[in-house]
């Protein structure tokens, strides 16, 4: 009896010590978690920064919501080919709920792998909060054989910024993109990017293609262009420098450049010789400027109009021209196409009698002032980023 006794008494005091350290190992879990989370929180509210690092933030991506595969099944009526409204080389895009849509990995490259290629921890960590200017991710789903992410869907008649300039779909009496349309474009890609870097996303794959723009929209409000397809690059194209967010974030800002210059010549990227064609004639002021621009969007008939696109070319330069060290953060580019967008809102604005004055004011960020000639050799300026 006496032992029986001993015996409860030396149990209920390993039970109540096991339990005091799981009591502990939660509270100190919990506080970790409230610490990690008010460190997000004030990362977040520093703007994603600019300099020379690219402006990607050191704040963590959220992970996405996971969705049941049935509840995506019955959104896309079973993934009905009727619903397609989007083919590439990775995804099939179904119309899905009002608003969203669903990209369906092509069944060969989920197979692909033993037990099937999974959605790795970096995809599932690009939830950032809501941007009129992004085609944000909202969710995954997986299940045998099927890997389906969850993305926000672009307005109806939404087109890639490509087509708009060099695609054979758009009608041939469709107008082409205006100085302000453009300006808008440009303007509104950088806030989608900078909202990115500045919640720890990198783009990987900036592309005229992955700007969609609904050109009347554009030239009203922030929600005619939106940013899609990003931060896929590691998992589709196996980069093993996925992890170094500044470097892939520097390589943001040069493919942004590259958008800039499609914006300005009207040309497409060719893998750097735009660039070798288009940059010393930027450099070279005025007389160069007017050799570049798309002569489709018409000739600037104002001094101001010209000024706008010299600093859109200059801002064009320092993201192409540049190496990654000295290129700008996407949150200083945003800042200067924003004032350039708002500037031609003035312009536009103006009775005619103050058409030649935009009404300047101080513009953001130091990009600005003339931009001098670099003295880094023009093949280590022009070559593609790796």
């Amino acid at each position: 009896m006496h032992e029986s006794v001993e015996d409860a008494v030396h149990h209920a005091v390993i039970v109540c010590a096991a339990a005091a350290l799981l009591a502990l190992a939660v509270a100190l879990f919990l506080l970790w978690r409230k610490k990690r989370v008010a460190a997000g929180r004030s990362g977040a509210g520093g703007g994603g920064g600019g300099g020379g690092d690219g402006g990607a933030s050191s704040v963590a991506a959220a992970p996405l919501s996971v969705i049941p595969l049935a509840d995506v099944e019955r959104a896309t009526d079973g993934f009905l080919p009727s619903r397609v409204i989007g083919q590439g080389r990775h995804f099939t895009v179904y119309a899905a709920a009002p608003g969203l849509a669903a990209k369906r990995m092509r069944p060969h490259l989920v197979l692909g792998e033993p037990g099937g290629r999974r959605f790795p921890a970096a995809v599932r960590s690009l939830a950032v909060p809501p941007h009129p200017n992004l085609a944000g991710i909202v969710g995954l789903s997986e299940g045998p054989g099927e890997r389906v992410l969850i993305v926000e869907r672009a307005p109806a008649g939404s087109v890639g910024l490509d087509a708009l300039l060099h695609g054979a779909r758009v009608p041939l009496d469709e107008p082409v993109l205006t100085w302000p349309q453009r300006a808008a474009v440009a303007a509104g890609a950088a806030r989608g990017l900078a909202h990115l870097h500045a919640h720890g996303v990198a783009h990987g794959r900036v592309r005229a293609r992955n700007v969609l723009v609904d050109a009347a929209a554009a030239a009203r409000g922030p929600y005619g262009v939106r940013v899609s397809d990003y931060g896929l690059t590691s998992f589709l194209h196996d980069d093993d420098d996925g992890h170094r967010l500044d470097a892939r974030a520097e390589n943001d800002v040069y493919m942004f450049g590259a958008v800039l210059l499609e914006l300005l010549t009207g040309r497409q990227w060719d893998g750097g010789r735009l660039a070798q064609w288009a940059l010393p004639r930027i450099r070279a002021g005025a007389p160069g400027l007017t050799e570049v621009i798309d002569e489709r969007a018409g000739e600037p008939a104002r001094k101001a109009e010209l000024r706008l696109l010299a600093r859109t070319a200059r801002v064009a330069l320092v993201c192409v021209g540049n190496d990654g060290r000295s290129r700008p953060g996407m949150a200083e580019v945003s800042a200067i196409l924003d004032d350039v967008e708002a500037a031609y809102f003035r312009l536009d604005s103006a009775p005619d009698g103050n058409k030649d004055d935009d009404g300047e004011q101080p513009f953001s960020g130091c990009l600005l002032a003339p931009v001098s000639r670099s003295t880094h050799r023009t093949e280590t300026l022009l070559r593609l980023p790796v």
